[in-house]
């Protein structure tokens, strides 16, 4: 659409303000900033409302630089401009400079003040979130049910429940955030009485309490939300089918497929992505391909879904494949979709190409690494051979990044049997964690498949004299259509001779296609 509207505005005789807006923001919206910056230099003479369009992206996407140095540039910068920098700022965590530009606006709406709560609350810090509220002059709904949201997010319902109840006017919002609060705390039952006094619901409150049900019982009020006149929406399929895939309950899961064709679905890209997602898990990867093929308009989700399930089933060349098919139609990865390109890149041995598309994130889509992007690059360094080179890599991680990629590493010393730099890495790892069971029990494993068997119970006497353990896995297998959960050596489950017989039912399966 925007590439439509791009020739028709190159042909537009005259253009006004509204035109060179359309433009902007249509580039904005697709995360093209390039060709929305190219637009925005041909303007001859831009108003502040033009400027606010590319200021209002860049702050969006993450072009601070940019988006300052516009800013900077600006002649009359309004309130608009103010509160775009700010919610840039606090956006990239930048909290600091985003209240001293606060502090230093010449005024202040409603707008501004709620985006300084709102990027402490995104920034982890609702104490200083509830500072500035309690200060905000004239507060609306809005403001209120971002601090409420915040104290949701930040599992502090009592006091959300609080606010709720001092609220002067509360709308459907106000009564979902704390429906979302009871769920999020796995409180059903309080859920459930909130929801039945509601004055009113809509599909988003039908949602939330149908998200909090892990088994059948989310089918149930899917069931009544329908008979009750409400028409599930592309959120409520999203949901369910997310429930069969977790359960990887591949009956439900087609029963519903079922169910969003018959309700006009069956094209929509947020449903059609959840059903890619459920396929993948169930193992069913021509399915998840179909369902794919048949999206008409497919959005970022999409596209990682698909990236997803090849890279999730050691598909490397295809996951890479479709990847470079995704750039090339015009759509910008996000982490998501670079975090599924790592993987497949770290499972298959990718190294060049791995490290290319790590570079890439940063250099050429402005995205700065989070904790599971190096975990990858060390996971992929180490299944590569390069054990003291992803140690060096973990070392230059920031800090507050370094966990994962560490336990990660200390996974490959394990597998390489490097058991000096092992050693090292587990120091880091218990500094961070002094309370993990399972990085003593390997560290105990490494030592013993060494034959170091005093080093290995003298690691086992440490756990004993701590009181830890590792915890107990599980595993989950599907019975005449129930997925159920055992642990290993569990004889007193229930169903332990059906479990049995279906496990060495699916050993005998594998021994034959193998």
């Amino acid at each position: 659409m925007v590439d439509r509207a791009r020739d028709l505005f190159d042909v537009m005789p005259a253009r006004n303000d509204v035109s060179w807006l359309m433009m902007i923001s249509g580039y904005m919206k697709r995360k093209r900033v390039r060709e929305a910056r190219e637009i925005f230099d041909r303007a001859p003479s831009p108003t502040t409302s033009v400027c606010n369009a590319l200021l209002s992206g860049y702050a969006e996407h993450g072009y601070l630089k940019d988006a300052e140095d516009l800013f900077g540039r600006m002649q009359t910068p309004d309130l608009v401009s103010w509160n775009a920098m700010i919610t840039g700022y606090t956006r990239a965590g930048m909290m600091q400079v985003a209240q001293r530009l606060f502090d230093e606006m010449p005024e202040k709406d409603t707008v501004s003040w709620t985006a300084i709560v709102r990027g402490y609350l995104q920034n982890g810090d609702v104490d200083a979130a509830w500072k500035v509220f309690q200060d905000m002059p004239d507060r609306d709904v809005l403001a209120w049910n971002t601090m409420m949201s915040g104290f949701v997010v930040s599992e502090r319902l009592d006091d959300a429940l609080r606010l709720f109840a001092d609220m002067p006017d509360r709308d459907l919002v106000s009564w979902n955030t704390i429906l979302q609060g009871y769920v999020q705390q796995g409180d059903m039952d309080g859920a459930t009485a909130w929801f039945r006094k509601m004055p009113e619901k809509d599909e988003a409150s039908w949602n939330t309490l149908i998200s909090g049900y892990k088994d059948e019982g989310a089918l149930n009020l899917l069931s009544e939300m329908t008979q009750g006149g409400y028409r599930p929406d592309q959120a409520t399929w999203s949901v369910a089918i997310s429930i069969c895939s977790s359960l990887a309950a591949l009956g439900c899961g087609r029963m519903v497929h079922v169910c969003t064709i018959k309700t006009g679905f069956e094209r929509d890209a947020l449903v059609m992505s959840s059903l890619i997602s459920m396929y993948s898990k169930c193992g069913l990867i021509t399915e998840a391909s179909q369902v794919f093929d048949l999206i008409v308009q497919r959005d970022t989700v999409t596209w990682n879904a698909m990236i997803a399930t090849y890279a999730y089933h050691g598909l490397a060349a295809e996951a890479l494949t479709l990847f470079d098919r995704m750039t090339k139609d015009g759509f910008s990865p996000d982490h998501a979709t670079f975090l599924s390109v790592l993987s497949a890149c770290a499972h298959k041995g990718y190294l060049y190409e791995g490290c290319h598309h790590f570079r890439s994130m940063q250099q050429d889509w402005n995205l700065i690494p989070r904790s599971d992007h190096y975990s990858c690059m060390v996971d992929l360094l180490g299944r590569s051979g390069f054990v003291h080179q992803a140690y060096n890599f973990t070392r230059r991680i920031p800090s507050d990044l370094q966990i994962n990629a560490w336990e990660t590493l200390f996974s490959s010393c394990n597998a390489h049997g490097d058991i000096q730099l092992g050693e090292l890495v587990a120091k880091n790892v218990l500094q961070s964690r002094p309370s993990d069971g399972g990085m003593y029990t390997l560290l105990s494993n490494i030592y013993a498949a060494k034959g170091m068997w005093s080093s290995a119970a003298s690691v086992r006497g440490l756990m004993k004299e701590q009181g830890l353990k590792k915890e107990t896995g599980c595993s989950w297998i599907e019975l005449k259509g129930d997925v159920v959960s055992f642990s290993s050596n569990d004889k007193a489950h229930p169903l332990i001779e059906q479990i049995c017989q279906e496990v060495g039912n699916l050993s005998n399966l594998i021994e034959e296609a193998s």
